[in-house]
């Protein structure tokens, strides 16, 4: 029986080519999504409808995948940081599980590995007691599961370098 897994996405790029101008764009977007064509525009040396053109041929192309606000997660309570890393066993239904996983709000991102661990979590949640339904879901299906809490957090990176 063939098993889908609904936790991770794949891109074909192989064509999608992008010259200077676009990697530009995506350096200038990256750093603040609220600029206007005609600054965007300005700052590659295109007009506001040209520029218009650029990015949505970048939108349509799976290369910018959305645009997003960065939330403080103590601000909605979501203060402890946690990743699990969960090794199936032999009868876990992983699609299953994944689509567990996609639809719980504290799963931020999930990870198909290599290694002894098939996937690693990354959980936001308010007190460690919201991990017990993760835990147990897991366990439930034949897997392993071990977490780890974060301590402190001592960067994020939200860009990609963008190189000419």
């Amino acid at each position: 029986m063939d098993k889908t897994i609904y936790c991770f996405y794949h891109l074909d790029m192989k064509d999608i080519n992008l010259d200077r101008t676009d990697r530009h764009l995506l350096a200038l977007l990256q750093s603040d999504s609220r600029l206007t064509y005609e600054e965007l525009g300005e700052a590659v040396g295109l007009s506001a409808p040209a520029t218009y053109q650029r990015v949505r041929k970048l939108e349509a192309g799976g290369v910018i995948t959305g645009y997003h606000a960065r939330v403080a997660p103590e601000s909605l309570d979501r203060g402890v940081l946690v990743f699990l890393r969960v090794e199936p066993g032999a009868k876990t239904d992983v699609g299953k599980l994944a689509l567990g996983w996609e639809s719980a709000g504290e799963v931020l991102e999930c990870h198909r590995l290599t290694g002894a661990y098939g996937y690693l979590l990354k959980l936001r949640v308010g007190d460690v007691s919201r991990l017990q339904p993760h835990l147990d879901a897991v366990r439930k299906a034949g897997g392993r599961v071990a977490a780890e809490l974060g301590i402190e957090t001592l960067f994020e990176r939200w860009t990609l370098p963008t190189p000419s």
